[in-house]
């Protein structure tokens, strides 16, 4: 995936810092999980990847849900609910409203 980021940003920079994000998270170095999925955030709605954009958001809420950031957790899965609503994945978009209710 570093390879692929490397030679095409623009399709997989957003991928690539997920993945980290996710790596970061399993081995509970979480100052930088957080700092991964930020970024990975960010290129996915810069570059207009809806779909990367709500992955990553939903991701970033379960990571902060588990830390115990909940403010931020309801954050990232409303944002995750509303990506998921316009990119059309309307039935994922409901798997995410129950964890409202943590809030």
């Amino acid at each position: 995936m570093q390879r692929w980021s490397e030679t095409s940003q623009w399709n997989f920079l957003q991928k690539f810092y997920l993945l980290e994000a996710e790596e970061h998270f399993c081995n509970e170095r979480y100052g930088s999980a957080k700092q991964s999925y930020d970024v990975a955030v960010s290129y996915a709605a810069r570059h207009k990847f809806i779909f990367d954009e709500a992955l990553a958001c939903e991701l970033a809420g379960y990571f902060s849900l588990d830390i115990k950031e909940n403010s931020t957790s309801f954050d990232y899965f409303k944002r995750a609910y509303e990506k998921y609503q316009s990119w059309g994945a309307h039935g994922k978009a409901t798997t995410l409203r129950p964890l409202w209710n943590n809030f």
